[in-house]
């Protein structure tokens, strides 16, 4: 069990600056927390950190600039010893299981009560990780439908961008320049795509990640 500085340092981050307010006020009354401040997009967060490190950030999935997961990326990088709480309204698995392949360090749902965001606090702090019961239960849920070993699609980042990137209507010769690569390489990556997710054509891929929450 990792030995806990007290008080915790948070920032919390959601582009509703009402609700990010409302959270730290909440949490302020903890008198083992402290609140470093709050941010309404990710870019935010990180310049406060280059500023003051603190110990957890408490971030939404869906910001502007940067969102949850690309934060996150950003973090795990350039600030490895902070952690990573995501407080959505989001329990569609493949939200879920981008901030899982990401490293966040907790996952819970934005309609938890007090006690339980001090509780998943606590625990990350502790060294463990923390997954409302509601987000273990979609996952779950997943896993017997798509088989026991495979909960969620497994993308890498690169799959993640060019899976946006798709969306978009953006031809594998226009992501190719996007990302500095061959547009084989993209070809294949397109082919794997549709392989992950069972798709029969580039439109259906794109109507699965929706429906499944890869794609915003």
């Amino acid at each position: 069990m990792a030995e806990i500085n007290y008080p915790i340092k948070l920032i919390i981050a959601d582009d509703h600056e009402i609700l990010a307010n409302g959270i730290a006020s909440m949490l302020g009354k903890n008198p083992e927390f402290k609140i470093c401040g709050t941010a309404t997009n990710g870019r935010e967060v990180l310049d406060m950190l280059k500023q003051q490190p603190v110990d957890l950030v408490i971030l939404d999935m869906n910001m502007p600039k940067l969102n949850g997961i690309e934060t996150t990326i950003e973090i795990k990088d350039k600030f490895p010893e902070t952690k990573v709480l995501i407080l959505s309204m989001f329990d569609r698995e493949g939200y879920i299981q981008n901030a899982l392949d990401v490293g966040v360090d907790g996952y819970v749902l934005k309609n938890v009560n007090e006690k339980e965001i001090d509780s998943a606090i606590y625990r990350i702090m502790n060294g463990k990780t923390y997954f409302s019961q509601d987000v273990m239960e979609k996952m779950a849920n997943k896993m017997r439908v798509y088989g026991e070993t495979e909960g969620g699609v497994k993308l890498s980042d690169v799959e993640r961008k060019i899976l946006q990137f798709i969306s978009e209507g953006d031809t594998s010769d226009e992501i190719a320049v996007k990302l500095e690569t061959s547009t084989h390489s993209v070809m294949s990556y397109r082919k794997m795509l549709l392989q992950k997710f069972e798709a029969k054509n580039v439109s259906h891929l794109i109507k699965v990640a929706f429906e499944r929450g890869y794609l915003g």
